[in-house]
């Protein structure tokens, strides 16, 4: 019966300590402050807002020494309005059965509607600028013409003949221009 009265002073020591008010000095609040940035777009879709899922069909509007050739309109959204453009890989257009058949000469050229349109080439960027827009917090939206074209394969048509496939890879990026001080 001895340890019961030092066990119920143990526990009522720890009681009191733990009903003790704590204060705490020196800065308790903090003020927070938030700033929404717009982040810069460089969107560029086909001229509907999505993208080729069947592919491009390329048509030969001539004769058989006439070029195949495909055109496409793009939109181009910009949050700076500046942009280049240059091909990632050059455009390889093979038959689908005998890969060493090869469409000649392509040319890959991309211009704003109503303007001549500019060559592409693989490593050298070739600038762009889309119209500026109606205010000054919007992003500016342009309408460009993409334009392939490449001569079939030399030989009689029994031997070129047949399906062919490529594929074009551009790339796009935003031009960012320093304020004038």
């Amino acid at each position: 019966m001895v340890k019961l009265p030092g066990v119920l002073f143990l526990l009522l020591v720890s009681t009191l300590a733990c009903a003790q008010n704590i204060v705490v000095v020196g800065k308790n609040t903090s003020r927070i402050t938030a700033r929404v940035v717009r982040t810069d777009n460089l969107i560029v879709t086909d001229d509907q807002g999505g993208w080729f899922d069947n592919g491009l069909r390329m048509l030969q509007r001539g004769g058989w020494t006439a070029p195949y050739e495909v055109q496409a309109r793009l939109k181009v959204v910009s949050t700076t309005g500046t942009f280049q453009v240059r091909l990632d890989a050059p455009l390889v257009i093979a038959h689908q059965s005998k890969p060493s058949l090869l469409f000649r000469n392509a040319t890959v050229k991309l211009g704003n509607e109503g303007e001549t349109p500019k060559l592409l080439s693989v490593g050298r960027n070739t600038p762009f600028r889309n119209p500026v827009p109606a205010t000054a917090d919007m992003d500016s939206i342009g309408y460009y013409v993409l334009d392939v074209a490449a001569y079939a394969p030399e030989g009689p048509l029994e031997d070129v003949g047949g399906t062919y496939r490529g594929e074009l890879s551009m790339i796009f990026e935003p031009v960012i221009e320093m304020p004038k001080s």
